[in-house]
C-alpha cells in the first residue's frame, strides 16, 4: 500500500504537465495527491489546491471538459483522503515531505488564470478569470470529508450488523492492526 502511494505521488510529480497525458488523467492524479496532502495536513496544501484547481480550469478545452475534470478531481481527492484515513494516516510524515517538495510549487500563477509551468511553458485559460475564486481557503474540507467518511462507515457497520458479521469483521481488523 505504502509503495503504491509513493509510486502514485512520484508519477504525479513527474507527470504534472510535462508528459503528454490526457486532461482527465492529469486532474485525477492531481486530485489524488491533493487528497493525501489534505489527509496528512501538509503545510503547503492550500497553495497546492490553488495551483491544481487553476490548472484544471486553465487546461480544459470546454466548459463540459472542465466540469468532468472537476468531478474527477474531487472524486480522486475524496478517495485518497478516505484511503489515508482508513489506514489511520499511516505514512503521513513521508507524504508531507514529498508533498511539500513537488515541482508544482515552482509554477507561477497569475491573476488572470495564466500559469507558467516549471519547464517554462505558459498555459493560458480559455477565458480570463479571477484565480482567487477557484479555491476558498476558509472552507473546512477536512470536516466535510470526515463527516462523509463517518457516514459511510456507519452504513457499513449497520449493514454488517444486520448480516450478523460485525463481530467477525472487528476481529479481523484487530488481527490486521497487530501486524
Amino acid at each position: 500500500m505504502k509503495f503504491s502511494i509513493i509510486i502514485c505521488v512520484v508519477m504525479c510529480i513527474f507527470s504534472f504537465p510535462t508528459h503528454a497525458s490526457s486532461y482527465l488523467e492529469d486532474v485525477r492524479n492531481l486530485g489524488y495527491v491533493s487528497g493525501e496532502g489534505l489527509a496528512c495536513g501538509a503545510s503547503r496544501y492550500p497553495s497546492y489546491e490553488l495551483i491544481a484547481r487553476a490548472y484544471l480550469v486553465s487546461k480544459a478545452q470546454s466548459d463540459q471538459e472542465q466540469a468532468e475534470g472537476m468531478y474527477e478531481y474531487n472524486k480522486a481527492k475524496a478517495t485518497a483522503y478516505m484511503e489515508k484515513r482508513g489506514a489511520d494516516y499511516l505514512g503521513c510524515d513521508d507524504v508531507n515531505q514529498r508533498f511539500n517538495n513537488q515541482k508544482i510549487f515552482r509554477s507561477t500563477l497569475y491573476k488572470n488564470g495564466t500559469i507558467k509551468l516549471p519547464d517554462g511553458k505558459i498555459l493560458k485559460p480559455r477565458k480570463e478569470y479571477d484565480v482567487t475564486l477557484v479555491y476558498n481557503r476558509q472552507e473546512d474540507e477536512r470536516s466535510k470529508l470526515n463527516a462523509f467518511y463517518d457516514k459511510v462507515m456507519a452504513k457499513k457497520r449497520q449493514r454488517a450488523a444486520k448480516e450478523g458479521i460485525y463481530q467477525k469483521i472487528k476481529q479481523e481488523e484487530m488481527k490486521l492492526r497487530q501486524y
